[in-house]
């Protein structure tokens, strides 16, 4: 029996349906409107956004937070420059994202009047995987392939192009069946039983978790391998959550910008080091291998990307979480040295230090400090909140934010697009309802996506968001200052936060003090109590003026 012929647009809604795509982000535009029937027709969720970035960031996250492929409809010319820094965010931060761009009819195109864009190229630039749909039959397989691009490892964003001739045109074809990559298997037993003799040779072993490693399926082996070996483990910003509560005493620190940081440091005295999960993107090795001939084992969906600061002396290609369960029936009641022991209860001790310096830290005139707002967001929240950072508070948050579970702290240390902290959160808010939901930025960050206020308020959405507030460009402040001594055009004017918020339907309150922003932050997290649910944005004024001090310690030549 024949299928009856749709638009084009109508069949790709509902391959995407079929796929488990659960919402549709975007911002519409005529020459694509058509298929805003057809995603109904399809039973999807168009979510309508204020800007192009902003809606592919909120479908990022769905990837992120969830393994199922987020998508982002935008129309035709400037829909792709308003999206391409957070495609290149997703594609570099491995983000399982797809976006569909309408393009003018083919036979435009040659005209002027038509803006034409060579959107082809422009999107190949920060995708994995780009193609233009010329035939309406070629639909549902596109848009299969495209999928299916996303989630194989390196993950990232896919698009796809549809041509307003092509939308518009009946098609017979059948919705793609879903076909999900296959697993690889674990890796080779006999390299498994290599690496599980390394590491019991080891005077000094310690694992570095990153990005893949975070995985549920992953995060689920890894826990138990930390378990009955008792390594300590370091996390990279994008794997932070993996180690437990129940196995907090294994836990050395987080890397991502610093030098002589806690987990900088147990990684520099390490003997043997096990990476699970681990992509350059994460941190470059050269800012973290202080000896390029140290023992590397290396695990991961992907071979090693050999440079001069990380060339393993073992590779375990394979499905990270299958890899790692088998290493531990190798490495089960691996005994852990007293040299181990010691060094990971130093490193703690100094966690613990750099926390109790910032909680005892006075306000200024100028404001908070800013470790000492992270650290009160951190003991206001449970376990099952997520938390999510901008650029530049992020620095803080990975120091000084614990957490304990993975993809619960939304860290980004690839392309640290400002502005991204809300409408992930706002993806955190519409995926997990009735769980907390907290995003920091800075007020600069703040104004890159404050529109997106209203979009939550429209769909009822709780998310508390916290600016932190110095009325300047700090990262490149202490920067310039560390260089010339002084700082130049970094500090634009200032606004008011909470009467701009309140202009978006979001409740805007300012802190100025630690105890009014307890108890504002505290209120914010209570959807049953006193805060209706919402959009609180807490603006809290922090003082920077030891950022140079400790920004003396970034890596050299690390770029903000």
């Amino acid at each position: 029996m024949s299928t009856p012929p749709v638009h084009a647009t109508q069949r790709m809604g509902e391959t995407l349906a079929q796929y488990g795509v659960p919402y549709i982000f975007g911002v519409p535009g005529s020459s694509f409107d058509g298929v805003h029937e057809a995603l109904a027709a399809g039973g999807l969720e168009l979510v309508v956004c204020r800007h192009e970035q902003s809606a592919a960031l909120m479908a990022a996250a769905v990837g992120l937070l969830t393994g199922t492929p987020g998508a982002v409809l935008v129309t035709s010319e400037a829909g792709i420059p308003n999206l391409m820094s957070a495609l290149l965010t997703a594609t570099t931060e491995q983000y399982p994202v797809i976006a569909l761009h309408s393009a003018a009819p083919r036979r435009d195109r040659p005209e002027r009047t038509h803006r034409p864009l060579d959107a082809l190229a422009a999107l190949r630039l920060v995708t994995t995987y780009t193609r233009e749909v010329n035939d309406p039959d070629e639909v549902p397989e596109t848009i299969a392939n495209a999928l299916r691009a996303t989630v194989t490892p390196p993950r990232g964003a896919a698009a796809v192009v549809m041509p307003a001739d092509v939308a518009g045109t009946p098609t017979s074809a059948t919705v793609a069946r879903p076909h999900r990559p296959p697993s690889s298997g674990a890796a080779p037993a006999e390299y498994i039983h290599r690496a599980a003799q390394i590491i019991r040779a080891a005077q000094q072993p310690v694992l570095l978790a990153g990005l893949r490693g975070a995985d549920p399926e992953a995060c689920a082996a890894l826990r138990e391998l930390i378990r009955v070996t008792g390594l300590p483990v370091v996390e990279t910003f994008q794997a932070a959550g993996v180690v437990p509560r129940t196995l907090e005493e294994q836990y050395a620190g987080r890397v991502g910008l610093f030098r002589d940081q806690p987990g900088d440091v147990l990684l520099a005295h390490a003997d043997v080091l096990i990476t699970v999960g681990y992509d350059p993107a994460e941190y470059d090795p050269g800012l973290w291998n202080t000896d390029p001939a140290r023992t590397v084992v290396h695990i991961d969906a992907l071979p090693a990307q050999i440079s001069s600061h990380y060339r393993p002396a073992l590779e375990l290609q394979g499905d990270v979480a299958a890899t790692v369960g088998e290493l531990s029936g190798e490495l089960s009641g691996l005994p852990i040295g007293d040299r181990t022991r010691g060094a990971v209860a130093e490193q703690r001790a100094a966690l613990a230090a750099i926390d109790q310096e910032a909680r005892a830290a006075p306000a200024t005139a100028a404001g908070l400090n800013p470790a000492a707002v992270i650290l009160k967001i951190a003991d206001s929240v449970d376990d099952d909140a997520t938390v999510v950072s901008d650029t530049g508070p992020h620095i803080y948050l990975a120091r000084h934010f614990r957490g304990h579970q993975p993809r619960h702290i939304v860290l980004s240390n690839g392309r640290q697009t400002p502005g991204a902290a809300l409408p992930q959160a706002m993806t955190a808010a519409l995926l997990r309802p009735g769980t907390q939901v907290v995003s920091v930025s800075g007020d600069d960050g703040f104004l890159s996506s404050a529109p997106e206020m209203e979009t939550a308020t429209r769909l009822g959405l709780h998310v508390t968001h916290v600016v932190m507030r110095d009325n300047a460009y700090d990262m490149v402040a202490f920067q310039e200052h560390l260089k010339y001594g002084r700082t130049t055009g970094v500090r634009p004017g200032e606004y008011d936060i909470p009467l701009y918020a309140g202009a978006f339907g979001a409740r805007g309150i300012r802190a100025e003090s630690m105890d009014a922003f307890d108890t504002e932050l505290r209120r914010s997290l209570d959807p049953g109590g006193l805060c209706d649910p919402g959009i609180t944005v807490i603006d809290v004024p922090v003082d920077y003026a030891h950022n140079a001090e400790l920004f003396a310690q970034l890596h050299d030549g690390t770029p903000q």
